[in-house]
């Protein structure tokens, strides 16, 4: 955070609540200068050498939550993807200005197209779209370290062992499965490469390093490493949201969003859309939503298509979008 006395900038990435509620959170050194009752304008941009304005919105209002203060009535464009990094500047009062950067090259992470700079233990943690075929055993073991896992800064969550395996019984949402399903689904990831084993540590405090540090007990640990690879054309294509940066119609794959850490639990709209698109994808075993998430189905974003206004999410308790299913 800068403030020089005109002006106050700063960097955030962008989390999932933020997406939900339609909000932007600011340092203290503005929320001691705005005006709450005062409507603020914003400016979003891309672009790192040469910027160009994509969208612009009014009447967005300074709101505190217990002593954290934050932006209120936001409305993220459809390219935003937990993780994305934020820069901003707020000058003359009123206006504002929020900038994305984009990559010198879009990347898939984890079998999702991403265009701007972004955290990707941000999006280990909070998307969960997985980047292979997996049966209901398998997804449930996943989420464990996604969810509840050591990060690292590419991105990969590790966890041990037996930690993997209590929690993924135990954070089951319906039929819980047996403990020999859950260890043969952790052989049959090792062996496809979905998990590796990596060494870790833990120290007298009982805190999780990785890599391993000297002097500390060594303990083996399950890692997933979300894929990282340069986007082709073929994922770009499949992909139009970067297209018009969120100015025209596009599709958005249906995708896991994690929301339990919110303190939320899906709709049945979102738990039923869940189950029916996973019988007509074909995986084996129950159809039923990870606990801890929520599911958006494969919908239109853009100007020529309803989209998806997070604000609404949180007054309505669901999206009103045609063919999105959104958390209560």
């Amino acid at each position: 955070m800068v403030n020089t006395g005109l002006t106050v900038e700063w960097k955030f990435y962008v989390r999932a609540e933020h997406l939900l509620h339609g909000t932007c959170p600011v340092p203290a050194e503005m929320a001691a200068r705005a005006a709450p009752q005062e409507p603020l304008d914003l400016t979003f941009l891309r672009g790192r050498r040469r910027i160009g304005v994509l969208d612009e919105q009014k009447g967005v209002r300074l709101r505190v939550d217990g002593d954290e203060p934050f932006l209120a009535g936001l409305t993220w464009q459809p390219f935003v993807l937990p993780g994305t990094r934020v820069s901003v500047r707020w000058d003359t009062w009123r206006k504002l200005r929020l900038a994305y950067t984009p990559l010198d090259k879009p990347v898939v992470f984890g079998g999702t197209v991403v265009r701007y700079a972004y955290d990707p233990r941000i999006m280990t943690r909070e998307l969960a779209a997985f980047d292979a075929r997996v049966d209901r055993v398998e997804e449930l073991v996943l989420i464990a370290p996604r969810e509840l896992g050591y990060l690292d800064e590419r991105g990969r969550a590790l966890l041990p062992k037996e930690a993997l395996v209590r929690n993924t019984v135990e954070r089951a949402q319906s039929e819980r499965p047996a403990r020999k399903k859950i260890h043969g689904a952790i052989e049959r990831l090792l062996s496809r490469r979905v998990l590796t084993w990596e060494q870790g540590s833990i120290n007298r405090a009982a805190v999780l390093h990785c890599p391993a540090r000297r002097g500390e007990t060594p303990v083996p640990l399950l890692c997933y490493a979300p894929t990282l690879r340069v986007a082709d054309r073929e994922d770009l294509r499949n992909d139009d949201a970067g297209a018009g940066y969120g100015t025209s119609a596009h599709r958005v794959a249906g995708h896991l969003m994690r929301i339990g850490h919110l303190g939320k639990e899906a709709s049945a709209e979102a738990i039923a859309a869940y189950r029916e698109d996973h019988k007509r994808a074909g995986p084996a075993g129950p159809h039923e939503l990870p606990r801890g998430f929520t599911y958006v189905r494969e919908h239109e974003r853009g100007i020529q298509a309803a989209t998806c206004v997070p604000v609404e999410w949180h007054r309505n308790g669901v999206c009103g979008h045609r063919g999105c299913a959104r958390v209560r």
